[in-house]
């Protein structure tokens, strides 16, 4: 595939995904309708706006327009996907899907990524379309329940989601109405988790109790692509509480402008004392390792606002860390340890504290900047326009920004250095202004949500 059929299917990839997972697996919905018939207590659900029409599809057309060759690269890409599965255009790949598809994945369990129990659901407007897209699948097996199609991969499978049918479905799971509660419905991917069902080594990665429950939904806009979620416990929305508390950033006024990416967070230090009984005797391994307590001495170094941030230097970008420290002896203390080990890693460290404020860089360049009286982040134009675009509120549990216009083509450029290659992809990404991301409460549950500025 050349450079410019592999940028259109980049630009295209939310239907391409959709189409070939429905073709390699093989009466009108509203998207999210097929949790009626959906288990209640399913692992994953996903459902997906497959009418490729109205005012998400119509965003999505406008925002691929903006890259080059992308005027009606989604019809093509439909129409290439229809051929692949057997049918004549895009159009006959619409009437096949339906307006939705819904994807249940019924158990996640270690060990089963290659063949996961999972459903496809789906009411095609044309059966005859519907069954030639099924003709290029060996696996799949099919059932009609209450007016949707179900399709899985294997017998076993389909006959494990026929009886769990008996019981409750998703669409009265009040876990289920709980998570999804306050995300717009009007989306192009709708996913539902029920995160207690995920193989221990990642559960055991979460608070306990914290978020049994993830919802998110993925919308196309006029000028970028949003991505918002939340998470519940538990006991609910009312009894879940925000992982961190919210709080207005302040070091954007403290640190250099101009920076390639920047993320922001605070209070670092009780998360670390909170799960410290939880680590065990892995944390005896790490603080034997380093020689520090990372109660005692790293979680005071985190106790207060920090920030990580990547500026551009002069061979290479400088990574910079920042944070607010109230003993400011104890803190070098800590860093001369830390610097030690750097070094013997081969990774020098510069670090000071100014003005009650630690400050580790890559680069110690960057100490004199945070020194100086050059300009603030908290002034930059890229940095202010792309958060209000991104309707970043003043109050987060944490956020982060990514000047996309100038750190694609950096990473790019050293990448294809690296590789003796030069890059050839630098021009389609273009389009592609910022990235802005943030923590936030709603309803008394963590909310998070991300943002990719297209101009």
């Amino acid at each position: 595939m050349n450079d410019m059929r592999t940028m259109r299917v980049i630009a295209g990839l939310l239907a391409a995904a959709l189409v070939s997972v429905v073709a390699a697996c093989g009466g009108n919905g509203a998207p999210g309708g097929a949790a009626a018939v959906v288990p209640e207590d399913v692992a994953v659900y996903v459902s997906v706006d497959t009418s490729f029409r109205g005012n998400q599809w119509r965003a999505v057309q406008g925002l691929v327009s903006s890259f080059p060759d992308g005027e009606g690269a989604l019809e093509e890409l439909l129409d290439e996907a229809a051929a692949g599965a057997g049918l004549s255009g895009g159009e006959d790949l619409r009437n096949a899907l339906g307006p939705e598809v819904g994807i249940a994945v019924l158990e996640l369990s270690e060990g089963s990524e290659e063949d996961l129990p999972m459903v496809f659901l789906t009411q095609p407007d044309d059966e005859d379309a519907f069954e030639q897209l099924l003709e290029n699948s060996e696996r799949a097996v099919r059932e009609e329940v209450r007016g949707w199609q179900v399709v899985a991969t294997d017998d076993a499978t389909l006959d494990r989601y026929l009886e769990a049918l008996d019981g409750p479905s998703l669409e009265d799971s009040q876990a289920f109405e709980e998570t999804m509660d306050d995300l717009e419905e009007d989306a192009l991917v709708q996913l539902y988790v029920d995160v207690g069902a995920l193989p221990g080594e990642l559960s055991a990665l979460l608070p306990a109790g914290r978020a049994p429950s993830l919802g998110a939904v993925l919308r196309a806009e006029d000028d970028g692509v949003r991505v918002e979620g939340r998470m519940v416990s538990a006991e609910g929305a009312e009894e879940s509480g925000p992982a961190f508390e919210p709080y207005e950033a302040e070091l954007p006024e403290k640190v250099p402008g101009d920076v390639l990416a920047y993320i922001s967070f605070k209070d670092l230090g009780s998360a670390i004392s909170d799960n410290a009984g939880a680590l065990g005797a892995r944390l005896g391994m790490a603080e034997a390792m380093l020689g520090l307590s990372l109660e005692e001495d790293i979680a005071p170094l985190l106790a207060g606002e920090g920030a990580l941030y990547v500026r551009a230097g002069t061979r290479q970008p400088a990574i910079t860390f920042v944070s607010e420290v109230d003993d400011e002896k104890a803190a070098l203390r800590t860093l001369d340890k830390l610097a030690g080990l750097g070094s013997s890693a081969g990774i020098p460290l510069s670090y000071a504290v100014v003005d009650g404020l630690l400050v580790v860089s890559t680069s110690e360049t960057e100490i004199g900047a945070v020194r100086g009286d050059g300009d603030r982040l908290a002034t930059d134009d890229a940095f202010e326009e792309a958060l209000e675009r991104a309707g970043a509120p003043d109050e987060t549990t944490g956020f982060g920004y990514v000047d996309l216009q100038r750190a694609l083509p950096l990473f790019l450029g050293i990448a294809g250095a690296r590789a003796g290659e030069a890059p050839e992809a630098g021009e389609y990404l273009e389009p592609l202004e910022s990235l802005v991301f943030w923590g936030s409460e709603s309803g008394g549950a963590q909310r998070f949500s991300l943002f990719v500025g297209i101009e």
